[in-house]
């Protein structure tokens, strides 16, 4: 499926296990849910500290818009979310790890290597305590 400047829409990356989340340094997490389902607690209450940067382009649903990496790459850019060390440890969630997994490939498209999809807000919250 093609997003509307008909990019590929982006696969996604599986959820990791509880014991990658734990090992994780200080990590920054991106939430990927559209602000409505955090204010909701969709998949758990926002994680301290958390940046919240939708994957969903104006809330639309990926069946509807799908979003390209680039698309959501600006998003990044704008929200000033990425740290500029490559290897520092970065974990993306949603609601159970679907858009999340979709974040966590197009933070890795652009270098980092110590990205990883926690699933969501209460599987992070469970794995580290």
């Amino acid at each position: 499926m093609a997003s509307a400047d008909g990019a590929a829409a982006v696969e996604g990356m599986p959820v990791v296990s509880a014991e990658v989340l734990r090992e994780l340094k200080d990590p920054l997490i991106i939430d990927a849910r559209d602000p409505e389902e955090v204010t909701e607690r969709k998949g758990g209450p926002p994680l301290e500290g958390s940046i919240n940067v939708p994957f969903n382009m104006d809330g639309a649903q990926q069946s509807d818009r799908p979003t390209s990496a680039s698309d959501y790459v600006a998003k990044l850019e704008a929200a000033k979310a990425l740290p500029a060390e490559k290897n520092a440890a970065i974990i993306t969630h949603c609601g159970a790890g679907w858009r999340g997994g979709k974040v966590c490939a197009v933070i890795a498209s652009l270098g980092y290597t110590n990205v990883h999809n926690g699933g969501g807000p209460d599987n992070i919250r469970g794995a580290r305590g």
